[in-house]
């Protein structure tokens, strides 16, 4: 079955003070890596983001369909284009993913509106296979302005699956310049 990969680079990247997905890591910037370890497991990219530069990519980068709702709308927009069932979702500041984890999601996706995994007790909610069975309960959700997406997904077919077996250095979120020298 065909798969698309949904990168999300919307955010404001407030912490950091620049485009985060953009800032160089070991040499190339953080989406890079993201884009170099998906293409391994999907036949699609998408980037969803207001930000044009991200067309340097080789992408097709889409600004949000309703600005202003965080991630979720990120999420909806992303599956709004895409023309495949299954859609990896990932943010673009996860850099040290890797292609055995992903493919622990979509293996176990089959059946459920929604796969994430959990390491440490923490749900990585912007790390998961996403149906397009969820386009319509994410559009009434950002209708009514309800953003929070752990929320959200309990109201839908989600599967949480254990990623203890994975290094913690693959769910490190860079949000901050010292997260880069670290």
């Amino acid at each position: 079955m065909e798969r698309t990969a949904i990168i999300l680079a919307g955010g404001n990247s407030s912490r950091m003070g620049e485009d985060k997905g953009l800032m160089l890591i070991d040499g190339k910037p953080m989406i890079q890596h993201v884009i170099d370890t998906v293409k391994g497991v999907v036949e699609n990219v998408i980037i969803i983001t207001n930000n044009s530069a991200y067309e340097k990519f080789g992408f097709l980068v889409i600004p949000d369909e309703i600005k202003g709702k965080g991630p979720l709308g990120g999420i909806y927009t992303g599956l709004l284009h895409s023309t495949t069932q299954l859609n990896l979702v990932l943010s673009c500041d996860i850099p040290y993913v890797n292609a055995s984890l992903l493919n622990l999601l979509v293996s176990h996706s089959e059946g459920s509106d929604i796969t994430i995994v959990k390491k440490d007790e923490v749900t990585h909610q912007l790390m998961g296979v996403f149906s397009k069975k969820c386009l319509i309960p994410f559009k009434n959700a950002i209708d009514n302005d309800e953003l929070k997406l752990i929320s959200l997904f309990k109201k839908q077919n989600l599967n949480v699956i254990d990623g203890s077996q994975y290094s913690s250095r693959l769910f490190t979120n860079v949000n901050k310049k010292d997260d880069i020298r670290a």
